[in-house]
């Protein structure tokens, strides 16, 4: 006898976590009326119907899947086109190798541009670095030439009060900053 879809809905939410249960119990079920005279063995399609049964597509390709909806979706599209628990397990065995083969591109492809970003940040910090060593010689020439301006100023210096009479001012109008 076969079960109605409240059975085969009750069974599903059971299992809703577990894919093996949920596969054991719509097994149990017998949702195939065909195998009705098998009642005591688990699920088999007879042989005349395996031989006539196309083989499983291949699954679709992960290139276009980039959030969890998108891979839940497949899975689950994989899973409700298997026809049996052999054809399950191994479409699940594909379908995992392909998500992990994906997850491993994405971390190389996010591992190839942090190289990336590192070495920019490492060519600005070298290129930041020459600069300021540009800008401390410059600096220490600057500082070199008021050394030397500093010196010259104060040997003007002297020079004047040396020429300069020993009692008196010099005599004239002179401009007030050259003294």
């Amino acid at each position: 006898m076969a079960p109605d879809s409240a059975e085969t809905s009750r069974a599903l939410e059971q299992c809703e976590r577990d894919l093996d249960l949920a596969i054991e119990r719509l097994v149990s079920l017998r949702l195939d009326p065909k195998d009705e005279d098998d009642a005591g063995e688990g699920f088999a399609p007879p042989d005349n119907a395996a031989a006539h049964r196309a083989p499983a597509p291949a699954l679709a390709p992960a290139g276009g899947i980039s959030n969890r909806g998108g891979w839940v979706e497949r899975l689950m599209g994989e899973m409700a086109s298997a026809g049996d628990v052999g054809d399950a397990r191994a479409r699940a065995a594909r379908f995992l190798g392909d998500f992990l083969a994906a997850e491993r591109d994405g971390a190389l492809r996010e591992n190839g541009m942090l190289k990336k970003a590192v070495l920019v940040q490492y060519h600005r910090h070298k290129k930041g670095e020459a600069a300021n060593a540009e800008l401390r010689r410059q600096l220490a020439g600057c500082q070199e030439r008021v050394r030397s301006l500093e010196t010259d100023n104060y040997a003007l210096a002297m020079y004047l009060r040396r020429a300069q009479p020993q009692g008196g001012a010099i005599v004239g109008s002179f401009h007030p900053e050259v003294f």
